[in-house]
C-alpha cells in the first residue's frame, strides 16, 4: 500500500500543524509495511528545502499550481492529466488541506479540523465558499477524519454526512513534557517582561477566539481590585487586529502583555510558569492549547461549546464564553484559592495523559489499511 500524504501543513507554525506534525511523525516512525509518500504543493515551494521534510518519508513535489489543480477537479470532476506517475502510484491519498483531489485509482481520506464557519457565519464572511469547498471535499472523499467528536457531529448536523463515513482520531498530548527549569523559565519571563503570577492564553486573535470578552473579563477583575495577577496573551498578531485595537484602549493595559507568536521553548516556560489557563473561544473543533496547558498541569477555565468540553473531561471549569461576569468572577475564586489550583493541575494531568500521539498514529494507519482493504473506516 503506497499512501501520499499533503505534508503542506507540516511546515506550518499554527493548530493545523500542531495537530498533524507529531501525527505524521509518529505514523511514520510506527514500523508498518506501508510505504509513505510526502507531497508537497507548488504553494509551500518557497518555504521549504528537502531537508526539512526529508528525513521522515520520501518527498515528491507538485509542480501544478493549486488554483490550476482545483480548477481541473472542479470543472472536469476528473483526474488531472499532468504528473500521472505520481498520482496513478497512490493507493491513498491523505487530504490534510482541504483540497478534494480526484485520483485515477486510488482513495481520498480527507482531515476535517472543524466547521467553524458554518457554526458561526456570522463572523466569517466567505462561510458559504467553505461550505462549498467542504460539500466537495467530503463527496469526493472515501472516508472522513474528524479530530474530534464534536466535528463529527458538525459533519453529521451541517453536512448531512452519513457517520459510518467519519472516524475520530483525537490530538494527543505533547510528545514528551519537558519541564523547564526554574532559570529558564524565569529567562523567558524576563524576556517577554513578566514578572509576578500570571494568566495565560495562547492561540490566534481571529473573532471567533473571542480575546475580547477575555480582556473585558480581566478588565473587571482588576478594575474590582480583587485580581492581581496580569494576563498573558501569546499568539500571533496577523489575525484579530480588532482584538488588538481592543487591548490598546484597556483601562488596564498595562498589565496585559501581548508577546506575539513565540518559538515551543519559550511557550513550553510560559505554560510552566503561568497560575491558570484562560481559553474564551466560541466554538472549536478540538482546542489543542487547552491539552497543552493541561499536560504541563495547569488549571483551566474555558468556554462550555464546540468540543472544549470534550478536551477537559472532568478537569478544569467550562462557562459560557460570552459571559464576562462568569470569566471575571472565576478568575478572581482561581486565583484567590491555591489549594484549588492545585487540585485542578493534577486533575488536567489526569485528563492529558488519556490523549496519545502514539494511540492516535496507530488509530490512523488502522483506518488506512480499512479503507484500502474496501472499507469505509
Amino acid at each position: 500500500m503506497v499512501v501520499g500524504i499533503d505534508a503542506g501543513p507540516l511546515l506550518g507554525q499554527g493548530g493545523i500543524s500542531r495537530y498533524l506534525t507529531p501525527l505524521i511523525r509518529r505514523l511514520l516512525t510506527t514500523g508498518t509495511s506501508t510505504a509513505f509518500e510526502l507531497l508537497l504543493r507548488r504553494s509551500w515551494k518557497d518555504q521549504t528545502t528537502d531537508s526539512d521534510l526529508g528525513d521522515l518519508a520520501p518527498l515528491s513535489r507538485i509542480s501544478t499550481p493549486d488554483r490550476l489543480l482545483s480548477f481541473w477537479w472542479d470543472r472536469f470532476d476528473a483526474p488531472f492529466p499532468l504528473q500521472r506517475t505520481l498520482w496513478n502510484r497512490l493507493d491513498l491519498y491523505f487530504d490534510t488541506c482541504l483540497m478534494g483531489p480526484i485520483l485515477g485509482q486510488g482513495k481520498v481520506i480527507a482531515l476535517v479540523y472543524d466547521l467553524i464557519p458554518l457554526r458561526l457565519p456570522e463572523l466569517f464572511t466567505d462561510h458559504r465558499t467553505f461550505r462549498n469547498r467542504m460539500e466537495r471535499v467530503c463527496r469526493r472523499a472515501t472516508a472522513l477524519v474528524a479530530i474530534s467528536a464534536q466535528t463529527k457531529q458538525d459533519l453529521v448536523d451541517l453536512l448531512g454526512i452519513d457517520p459510518a463515513k467519519i472516524s475520530v482520531i483525537y490530538p494527543g498530548a505533547l510528545a514528551a513534557v519537558a519541564m523547564p527549569d526554574k532559570i529558564r523559565i524565569g529567562t523567558v519571563l524576563h524576556k517577554h517582561r513578566i514578572a509576578g503570577p500570571y494568566l495565560l492564553y495562547v492561540g490566534a486573535l481571529g473573532p471567533h477566539k473571542n480575546v475580547a470578552t477575555l480582556v473585558q473579563a480581566y478588565e473587571r477583575a482588576r478594575t474590582a481590585g480583587s485580581l492581581a495577577a496580569k494576563l498573558v496573551i501569546v499568539g500571533g498578531h496577523t489575525w484579530g487586529r480588532s482584538t488588538l485595537d481592543r487591548v490598546a484602549r484597556s483601562p488596564v493595559k498595562e498589565e496585559i502583555i501581548l508577546t506575539g507568536f513565540v518559538p515551543d521553548e519559550d511557550l513550553f516556560c510560559l505554560y510552566a510558569g503561568a497560575d491558570l489557563f484562560l481559553f474564551p473561544s466560541l466554538y472549536e473543533g478540538f482546542g489543542l492549547p487547552v491539552l497543552e496547558a493541561m499536560a504541563y498541569g495547569l488549571p483551566v477555565l474555558t468556554s462550555n461549546t464546540g468540543a472544549l468540553p470534550e478536551a477537559i473531561g472532568e478537569a478544569g471549569i467550562s462557562v459560557d464564553p460570552r459571559d464576562p461576569d462568569a470569566w471575571a468572577g472565576n478568575m478572581v475564586r482561581l486565583m484567590g484559592d491555591a489549594d484549588l489550583r492545585r487540585t485542578m493541575a493534577r486533575q488536567s494531568l489526569r485528563q492529558a495523559e488519556r490523549f496519545s500521539w502514539t494511540r492516535s498514529a496507530d488509530r490512523l494507519q488502522g483506518m488506512f489499511e480499512q479503507v484500502y482493504q474496501g472499507g469505509a473506516q
